[in-house]
């Protein structure tokens, strides 16, 4: 009798044994440590992150891709719940950086105009024909010198660490009235023009009559007559339709555009190691494809105006270049306390 419980106690270790070593298999589903690049043992996350671009715009596919790495990398414990059109701050973009200083935002991805209104440094970008094409972009700005300069900036005035560099574009010019070819093609054209100071100090040196009207009314503006142009990288305008009420455009370098990807410094310190390498390699990879992104719906969008819409399109030779060059030294002045960055940059 003593043998048969002994035999029927070895038969039940048994059975628990192998019950156990079911429920831990190599997948990790049992619970401990993961393995094999498994990373379920992140903390579960979910950062609000802000853009002042509409829903489906170039600003929210950085976001979207960031997300999507964010929740491919860590099993998906990380996402963001994104909200476009600065939904969070009434549609003030400037308080929607405020709010991911202060931490009640965790991500934004703001353009450098934007930034601009904190420290005039996030402004040098915008100088009017500071790169000659999208190799000086990428070689000085987005993967050079010039841009760690910017991203160092940010991170030592702000509670913030900036993860990378997205694309805005060059804004270029549209009217519906004739070709701008030279400075005085400018001179019976009331356009509406960007507010941020250095766009408005750019247009002012070439004698522009200008606007700088809310975005939301520069449709119905062109519509009416109110002003004849406006300039915006082509993928803001297209989005807005505004190919549908003008006849001109300037393709050409005059201001570029970039955006920041910035989280909040107390939440990105506050992470692992491993949690922050994870969260730089997908910021850095999402900014990359959202670049790529931008510059396809620029060439597609200016080739769907000239197809569909009959619009003209010049493309600005560097000789009349040079004509609206030499009158632009007054925008350089201003900003002669960051010679180092423009030297960075040119």
């Amino acid at each position: 009798m003593k043998l048969k419980k002994l035999v029927a106690l070895i038969l039940a270790l048994v059975t628990a044994l192998s019950l156990v070593a079911c429920g831990s298999g190599g997948n990790g589903s049992g619970g401990g440590a993961s393995t094999d690049g498994d990373t379920s043992n992140f903390p579960k996350m979910t950062w609000s992150a802000a853009t002042s671009g509409a829903e489906g715009s170039n600003f929210d596919v950085g976001l979207e891709k960031f997300s999507e790495l964010l929740q491919e990398k860590t099993n998906g414990a990380v996402k963001l719940d994104i909200y476009c059109s600065d939904q969070l701050t009434n549609g003030n973009q400037a308080d929607s950086i405020q709010a991911n200083i202060d931490g009640t935002i965790d991500v934004t991805f703001q353009a450098d105009g934007v930034w601009g209104n904190f420290d005039t440094v996030f402004s040098v970008p915008n100088l009017p024909f500071l790169f000659d094409n999208y190799d000086d972009v990428d070689s000085k700005l987005i993967n050079g010198e010039g841009g760690k300069y910017l991203m160092n900036a940010m991170d030592s005035k702000f509670n913030v660490k900036c993860l990378g560099i997205g694309e805005n574009g060059f804004r270029y010019l549209t009217n519906s009235k004739h070709p701008v070819k030279t400075p005085d093609d400018l001179h019976d054209l009331k356009l509406r023009i960007g507010g941020a100071p250095i766009l408005v100090s750019t247009y002012e040196s070439w004698g522009v009559d200008y606007t700088t009207a809310a975005w939301a009314e520069v449709y119905t503006g062109l519509q009416t007559k109110l002003y004849d142009g406006q300039e915006n990288p082509i993928a803001v305008a297209d989005a807005s339709s505004i190919q549908e009420v003008q006849k001109y455009v300037t393709a050409w370098t005059a201001n570029y555009g970039i955006m920041f990807m910035v989280i909040n410094g107390d939440l990105y310190n506050s992470l692992s190691d491993e949690l922050k390498a994870i969260v730089d390699e997908c910021a850095k990879e999402a900014c990359a494809y959202q670049i790529q992104y931008t510059r396809e719906q620029c060439d597609s969008a200016l080739k769907k105006w000239v197809d569909n819409y009959g619009i003209e399109v010049y493309e600005m030779t560097a000789e009349n270049a040079n004509l609206f060059r030499q009158k632009i030294q007054p925008v350089y002045d201003k900003f002669s306390a960051y010679n180092e960055l423009i030297d960075l940059l040119k």
